[in-house]
């Protein structure tokens, strides 16, 4: 008998330890992904939308859920001194993203203009 519940036990813990992290999601996940020198206080996507706030250097914000995404979006970087803008080209944008997680990877070039990588995770 002990066997019988132990493997019970044992089977419905497999299955809920095998979910997967996207498992559950309902639209688009974004992270920010700092890969500059610089700390971020804020990186705002689009105006008046989700705010990512804290993300420190060569750091990881967390997911946060959009109803609709893109590619490639507006985005604006608070840091302590200065402000910076991104402003995707309509050819990147693309059609919004099906359900998922994707990083937005964020640095600078030489002369301070925001280098965009997207990626899917």
């Amino acid at each position: 008998m002990k066997k019988i519940l132990l493997s019970i036990g044992l089977t419905v813990l497999i299955v809920f330890a095998c979910a997967d992290r996207d498992d559950e999601l309902l639209g688009a996940n974004i992270r920010i992904n700092n890969k500059s020198s610089i700390n971020f206080n804020t990186v705002q996507v689009r105006v008046d939308t989700l705010l990512f706030e804290n993300i420190p250097s060569d750091g990881f914000s967390n997911y946060l859920a959009f109803e609709t995404a893109f590619a490639a979006d507006t985005l604006t970087i608070q840091t302590d001194s200065t402000e910076y803008r991104f402003i995707p080209a309509d050819s990147i944008i693309g059609d919004p993203l099906p359900i998922g997680l994707y990083t937005y990877e964020l640095s600078f070039d030489e002369e301070g203009e925001i280098l965009f990588n997207f990626r899917v995770d």
